[in-house]
């Protein structure tokens, strides 16, 4: 198995135990049972199932994922396992609106409706780089230090051949992170209410 094959596997592995995380409340349990419910579920979904593991599934039917996903699914196990907020709501809030918006310039022309097709831009283009780097700067000078460590994140992955692909976007936004950026924005605050910073 190869080394990019391992990683999206990895990264696979982190987004399905958020998930299992956040879908039973992992906080609401006692410590010592949130260590135990994690440790079984991280067992249980790289446990071969059939000729796949369930690891192996999802990233039949997601892909690799990017860096925002990744540091979206890690800030929500920590959350759910220490019962704290990794990911300040200031913080999130940007990070979703930056989302959307890359969403919204990305995908729709990268459809073919138009001439321009932004994806294209992702296999090393100036322009985007200096965009790119721009966004990094105003964000560090904001202390939004969430995104600035997702894009330095990004570059590094996509500098050491970490995914098969060889664009720039897709180590940076993916459509899960799109849809969770949407959604969040869209949802009322109750809905999606961050937990109180607590000890566990």
């Amino acid at each position: 198995m190869s080394a990019n094959a391992i990683l999206g596997l990895l990264g696979c592995g982190l987004l399905s135990l958020a998930a299992v995380a956040t879908v039973i409340r992992l906080r609401r349990l006692p410590v010592r049972a949130r260590y135990a419910v994690m440790l079984a579920a991280a067992f249980a979904v790289f446990i071969p199932i059939g000729d796949f593991s369930v690891v192996a599934y999802v990233r039949g039917v997601t892909g690799d994922l990017s860096m925002a996903t990744l540091v979206l699914a890690g800030g929500a196990c920590i959350t759910q396992l220490a019962g704290r907020t990794l990911i300040g709501r200031r913080d999130k809030q940007a990070l979703c609106w930056l989302l959307a918006l890359a969403a919204g310039f990305l995908y729709p022309f990268a459809l073919g409706w138009t001439p321009f097709d932004p994806y294209s831009l992702g296999y090393g283009s100036i322009e985007f780089l200096t965009a790119l780097s721009c966004v990094t700067l105003a964000a560090w000078w904001a202390r939004l230090y969430v995104i600035v460590f997702i894009v330095a994140a990004a570059a590094l992955a996509y500098l050491a051949g970490a995914y098969e692909s060889r664009n720039l976007w897709d180590y940076l936004i993916d459509p899960l992170a799109s849809v969770y950026a949407l959604i969040r924005l869209l949802a009322p605050r109750t809905v999606l209410q961050e937990p109180a910073n607590r000890s566990p």
